[in-house]
């Protein structure tokens, strides 16, 4: 053994060392200057070993690694646990955890969506035992950057940190699940999470645009001037089925519109309403479970107004039953959510309208949501779908000018009366 890995030296930025002989070596080091202490050591027929040890003392780290020998070398040490890959934890993660399980078809494929991308930059062989505040920087770092080949052949783009933060959402779910599971010996798939206590980077100026009252009836009204220009087609040709289906078509986008700025509901559950769910006579939309995106079934009243306004849409679409946003080639599904985006943007290109950055359907959304900030929170999460009141206020609900000026005019002073001197 040589001195310079029997004795602590610098290496890599932090201190290391090697403890024992040949055949029965342990290797304590630091991964970055200041870090935590790390014990190494090679199993034979199972491989390396890595386990972290708690402390940034070297002295500490020195007596704990010379104890770790003593009890391999007397034969009391417990068992070595197997190295937990990133690739096992995934797929395990995938097929056990109960809460990835109960989520909806588009959030497991989100979630896999982010795991082939911690695979593809942190290597599907790491021991996630190993796993360190320096390799979760590292990987924004990388994640930011762009050119990640994936699994799958295709490779990302620069993102902003709200990207990484679904990556790292994940990873941390992975990590605090694998420390719940117990193994057939009684221990623990992962005795700790090692990155406990390391922030995720977010997010500073989040891209959330809200859509206006002006910007909804501008798009409507051209997708009204859509509609009548496919009429027009039709009147001159009456066997062209393609002006008929754009005549329904710009018809199902304008009630598509109208609910979104009404009800202030995803794309996802309104592009999956069927008539059945409409209650006419006692006011009121049904909104699936299976539509919606945490599986909880929704019955919300509404306005006459707006009943009375979806009445007008069935007489115009002539249908009473089965999905109102029907497939134009497949009637039995509901229309692709892809080609709602596509004709609402052109309706927006149509109307001159600037493209919203970071959204098409979701800003009228964020626009229900914060039109409604006078209403109690609970009747608001309840009425637009949101299972937490948290997300509702951080990601929906925010600030606009009358509100803000409405708070700046307040007249009321404290005064000296007012004033309540506590007592002790």
């Amino acid at each position: 053994m040589s001195k310079s890995s029997s004795t602590w030296h610098e290496a890599d930025g932090g201190w290391a060392r090697s403890l024992g002989h040949r055949g029965m070596r342990i290797r304590l080091y630091q991964k970055q200057v200041g870090g935590t202490f790390y014990r190494t050591i090679w199993i034979s027929g199972r491989g390396k070993s890595t386990a972290s040890l708690g402390t940034t003392d070297r002295a500490e780290a020195d007596k704990l690694g010379r104890a770790f020998l003593a009890e391999l070398l007397s034969g009391k040490a417990a068992a070595m646990p197997e190295r937990l890959t990133l690739e096992l934890l995934w797929r395990r993660y995938r097929t056990e955890c109960a809460a990835f399980l109960d989520n909806k078809l588009c959030s497991r494929k989100d979630d896999a969506a982010h795991a082939r991308v911690l695979l593809a930059v942190l290597g599907e062989a790491v021991d996630v035992r190993t796993l360190s505040a320096r390799d979760q920087a590292a990987y924004t770092t990388r994640r930011k950057a762009g050119g990640i080949v994936l699994s799958n052949g295709r490779s990302t783009g620069i993102v902003r940190e709200a990207s990484v933060w679904g990556d790292l959402v994940l990873l941390h779910a992975m990590l605090n699940w694998a420390t719940t599971v117990r193994l057939h010996d009684g221990t623990r798939l992962l005795e700790t999470n090692p990155l406990a206590g390391v922030r995720r980077a977010k997010e500073q100026n989040p891209r959330r645009p809200i859509a206006t009252w002006e910007r909804f009836e501008k798009t409507r009204i051209a997708m009204q001037a859509l509609r009548r220009e496919a009429e027009a087609t039709l009147e001159a040709t009456p066997e062209s089925s393609t002006a008929a289906l754009e005549v329904s078509r710009w018809t199902k986008m304008e009630l598509a519109l109208v609910l979104a700025e009404a009800t202030g509901r995803r794309l996802g559950s309104i592009r999956q309403l069927r008539w059945e769910d409409i209650n006419f006579e006692r006011r009121e939309i049904r909104w699936r479970a299976e539509a919606d995106k945490k599986g909880k079934e929704w019955v919300v009243p509404m306005p006459a107004a707006h009943i009375d306004e979806l009445s007008d849409f069935r007489t115009l679409l002539g249908t009473s039953a089965g999905w109102i946003f029907a497939g134009e080639r497949r009637v039995e599904m509901p229309m692709d959510r892809h080609l709602f985006d596509k004709w609402l943007t052109l309706a927006e290109t149509r109307a001159k309208l600037p493209k919203l950055v970071g959204g098409l359907w979701h800003p009228y959304r964020r626009k229900w949501a914060t039109e409604r900030k006078h209403h109690a929170i609970t009747d608001v999460a309840a009425a637009g779908g949101w299972k937490d009141t948290e997300t509702l206020l951080t990601c929906y609900q925010q600030p606009d000018a009358d509100t803000m000026l409405a708070v700046m005019s307040e007249p009321k002073k404290v005064r000296d009366v007012a004033i309540v001197t506590p007592i002790g």
